[in-house]
């Protein structure tokens, strides 16, 4: 895995990647006639090292809480590391400020008790209209919750449920602290769908959801990272063996990598951790990277893991 924190030094360099210091209800339908049928029939782009592709940033369960700055950590790193492709910030609830430029809820409209299904179709239309639909492709980072919605999106696409677009490319995904397995939740918060549907793992939307990661056309490429420090989501549940991710990446509780920071640390500095790829065998790093820099890596190589 590559684990370098300076991205100069990441593109030049063939070595891997975490050592230190050295992104139903009204259903949305894009207009037939805007879309580039000449781009979709070419097929999805090839993958390649890049930092050109567009980065969908999706928070998790944060009713309330400023939208925007949520990844304002996330945003600082990539530019500096002069990341060309456009960076969004997705929005999900009424009360979400305008700095996330992209709103997936219906109509605007969005609460606790918003299905991730109904989010998941939302940012798979997003995706489609800004990106698919002009033969681009795009990455996708999501933290806690945010994580199942970007896997929402990918499932109705894959089981071709109609009311998703037909047509999504999507080259990396990396989830931060996602429950993929289960959150622990309060008794309080199971009182709306969006915490209900995070902890059960044998409810209607898990269900739907299955048990594995799904692929848009041309491949999608997984990164789960998760901590043994994060008392939110147990580093299993957050990098799980049994989903199909390529790459697992699970930060020691020596790290002391709370589950909000897997979602703002970028500094250099040595964070331990395992990690694995493609089930290999696990291996270790006493330098590893800070989660920030692992996930700008992981969405720039698309082979040499």
């Amino acid at each position: 895995m590559r684990i370098r924190s300076s991205f100069a030094t990441l593109i030049l360099s063939a070595t891997l990647m975490l050592a230190t210091n050295s992104t139903a209800t009204a259903v949305h339908r894009s207009d037939a006639t805007a879309t580039s049928q000449a781009a979709i029939e070419a097929g999805p782009p090839p993958r390649k090292d890049s930092t050109k592709r567009p980065v969908f940033f999706v928070k998790g369960y944060t009713p309330g809480d400023a939208c925007g700055r949520k990844w304002n950590s996330a945003a600082s790193l990539f530019n500096k590391s002069r990341w060309e492709g456009e960076l969004h910030r997705v929005g999900f609830y009424e009360e979400d400020d305008p700095d996330c430029d992209v709103r997936i809820d219906p109509e605007g409209q969005g609460t606790v008790d918003t299905s991730l299904k109904d989010l998941g179709r939302g940012l798979a239309w997003k995706i489609h209209d800004m990106y698919s639909a002009k033969g681009q492709t795009v990455d996708l980072v999501g933290h806690s919750m945010g994580g199942l919605i970007i896997r929402a999106a990918l499932a109705g696409y894959a089981k071709g449920d109609p009311t998703w677009p037909d047509t999504l490319y999507v080259e990396d995904v990396v989830t931060l602290g996602t429950p993929h397995k289960a959150a622990w939740m309060g008794a309080a918060c199971l009182s709306n769908l969006q915490c209900r549907e995070m902890y059960y793992p044998r409810g209607a939307f898990r269900s739907w959801l299955g048990a594995k990661l799904y692929q848009t056309r041309g491949g999608t490429d997984w990164t789960l990272v998760s901590s043994n420090a994060d008392f939110s989501v147990s580093a299993g549940n957050g990098a799980p063996t049994d989903v199909g991710a390529q790459h697992l990446v699970r930060y020691s509780e020596r790290a002391d990598l709370g589950h909000s920071q897997l979602r703002t640390i970028r500094r250099a500095g040595a964070f331990p951790l395992r990690y694995t790829n493609n089930g290999g065998a696990w291996g270790s790093q006493r330098d590893g990277a800070a989660p920030l820099r692992v996930t700008r890596n992981a969405l720039y190589w698309h082979s040499r893991w």
